[in-house]
């Protein structure tokens, strides 16, 4: 996340109570440069994403069946 195009938040960190009890990270960097390749990067793989409307769309039995069973 970029806030004010100078600081970006990066990390596994879930903003809930439990928190600061499970080893999460959080890494604040404060850097226009590091800001502006972070949102750069951040709107490239947004312009490629493809939406995923339905279960059906991401989830596909076959595919997890065959890689249970090791194969391809």
């Amino acid at each position: 996340m970029v806030i004010d195009g100078t600081v970006t938040v990066m990390g596994s960190y879930n903003w809930t109570r439990n928190a600061a009890r499970n080893s999460e990270d959080l890494n604040l960097v404060s850097s226009r440069a590091v800001a502006a390749a972070y949102a750069a990067q951040w709107s490239t793989r947004q312009a490629i994403s493809v939406r995923f409307a339905a279960r059906e769309d991401w989830c596909r039995p076959r595919v997890l069946r065959n890689f249970a069973q090791g194969g391809n």
